[in-house]
């Protein structure tokens, strides 16, 4: 079964996150986790060579690449990781390295598996290794490993991507996902930084259509611009302490960024993204990415999804009333899982498309039927979830399966007075994000990505961060290639944070 499996792809550099998230699991003990980094190990066997069978499949029977054509070579937009030599105003962005096709973050990952499944044999005969021990493993040292992926996280942050397949030559294949996280997100580099409130940035991004990856490319580069800008304009008592000031900016700021995103001729994409400022968290969202707000509790292992931002399809009530009020339409499948679409006509191709959501940012044919950059944000407060966490009295996030929305417990909303002072309390809660494109999202479920992000940003004997992203793109994979014959698999991104105050 599995070793064979293993022994014919002759690639099992992705079969280490099993081994790899049994540290987390002594602890964590997620129901799913098993199963999940099976189904990663099965991907690594499998998918790549369905990848090439598909790339003969489309010669064969005159398929061309959805990304490029014979007569026009589209050019992928400058990425920000390669093109930055000094930080922007608002702060260093760490940015996703492709966990693949990207050789040097290939060794670099597989180094850091591989490191850490020899401690855990040492320590099983030993009993422990000494720090001089753990430097001499592997070819490639710890250190040299993760400063070689310093660009794309850390201990705290952390962000991975892997670009998709659509049909065509494998190397045509062009990612449409972006994703950020900036920590500490710079509101004024002139600012007292220790007065000034505490401020971070994440996001996610997944462009569509034909040329989507030049709308995606613009949102991560000039969001976090406008967003510092708008901030730096408020009193710095307003900053961290008016709520509706600052959801309006976020609002203001994807509207402005769909006017003057490079949609002229096509494309557009999603925006999910979540800002700290202080102690409060602000969840905004445009389009069927989503971003989640979680806290872990360090005496329990116990971990709670306080808020999830909704997928923003066609088919909710008031997204469908808005598309119908402003003359397009809502194409709502028969068949169960297929998304609903709004329709309209790709000015750059003639063709009638149809759009899986009902924001976005770009998407500009789209919008003339009503399909909107404003995004949906939601306000959290850290200190209130620090303190709201007991056995008793928890917050938990409440999803309808049938539509995605997120209902908070009033829990997640009160302002945390009453228990202000259990300081206790406070430390033993801890707080994190996760923003993720639909191509993870559409495979692995909410709960599994939370439980398995907590073991790696809070547990000593977890994954490193980058690890648990990781692995958790290996599933999705896994989900594609099974779904889809390994004939076609989304652009999958994911960004990770820890949230303090």
């Amino acid at each position: 079964g599995f070793i064979t499996i293993v022994k014919l792809s002759r690639m099992s550099w992705l079969t280490q996150p099993l081994q790899l998230y049994r540290l987390a699991n002594k602890k964590m003990k997620p129901a799913n986790s098993i199963t999940l980094f099976f189904a990663a190990a099965a991907f690594t066997a499998m998918s790549l060579p369905r990848l090439v069978e598909a790339e003969t499949d489309a010669r064969t029977s005159g398929q061309r690449s959805l990304s490029t054509s014979d007569d026009e070579k589209r050019k992928q937009p400058d990425d920000v990781s390669s093109s930055l030599t000094n930080c922007p105003s608002y702060g260093c962005p760490i940015l996703p390295r492709d966990m693949y096709f990207d050789e040097e973050a290939q060794e670099a990952l597989k180094a850091i598996r591989n490191l850490q499944v020899k401690i855990e044999q040492r320590e099983e005969k030993s009993g422990g290794l000494e720090d001089t021990e753990v430097d001499n493993l592997g070819s490639l040292s710890l250190e040299n490993a993760l400063d070689r992926l310093k660009s794309a996280g850390g201990e705290d942050q952390a962000t991975l991507t892997l670009i998709g397949y659509k049909g065509g030559k494998v190397e045509d294949q062009i990612n449409q996902d972006r994703a950020f996280v900036i920590s500490p997100f710079l509101i004024d580099q002139k600012t007292n930084t220790d007065t000034f409130p505490k401020a971070r940035l994440m996001g996610v991004f997944d462009g569509h259509a034909k040329l989507g990856e030049f709308v995606s490319q613009y949102s991560v580069s000039e969001l976090p611009k406008l967003l510092s800008e708008k901030i730096h304009s408020l009193p710095l008592d307003q900053i961290e302490n008016d709520e509706k000031a600052v959801k309006q900016i976020l609002i203001d700021s994807f509207v402005q960024m769909d006017k003057a995103a490079p949609a002229e001729l096509s494309g557009g994409c999603t925006a999910s993204v979540v800002l700290q400022l202080g102690r409060k968290i602000y969840i905004a969202n445009a389009g069927d990415s989503r971003s989640l707000v979680a806290t872990f509790q360090k005496s329990t292992g116990r971990v709670n999804i306080v808020y999830l931002s909704r997928e923003d399809k066609p088919d909710l009530p008031d997204e469908k009333a808005r598309v119908e009020n402003m003359g397009g339409q809502v194409y709502i499948p028969q068949r169960v899982g297929a998304s609903s679409r709004v329709i309209y006509v790709d000015s750059y191709t003639g063709v009638q498309s149809g759009l899986a959501m009902s924001r976005s940012i770009g998407d500009w044919d789209a919008g003339n039927v009503g399909v909107i950059p404003n995004p949906i944000v939601e306000v959290l407060n850290i200190e209130t979830l620090k303190n709201i966490q007991t056995e008793e009295d928890s917050c938990v996030a409440q999803i309808d399966a049938r539509t995605g929305e997120t209902t908070m417990d009033i829990n997640c909303i009160t302002n945390g007075e009453e228990k202000k002072d259990d300081n206790s309390l406070e430390d033993d809660v801890e707080v994190f994000a996760v923003s993720a494109t639909d191509g993870m999202l559409d495979f692995v479920n909410v709960e599994d990505i939370a439980r398995n992000v907590a073991a790696s940003l809070y547990l000593d004997e977890g994954p490193h961060p980058l690890s648990a992203c990781e692995g958790l793109i290996s599933t999705a994979a896994a989900g594609w290639w099974k779904s889809k014959d390994g004939k076609y698999r989304d652009d999958i991104a994911i960004a990770i944070s820890k949230f303090d105050s």
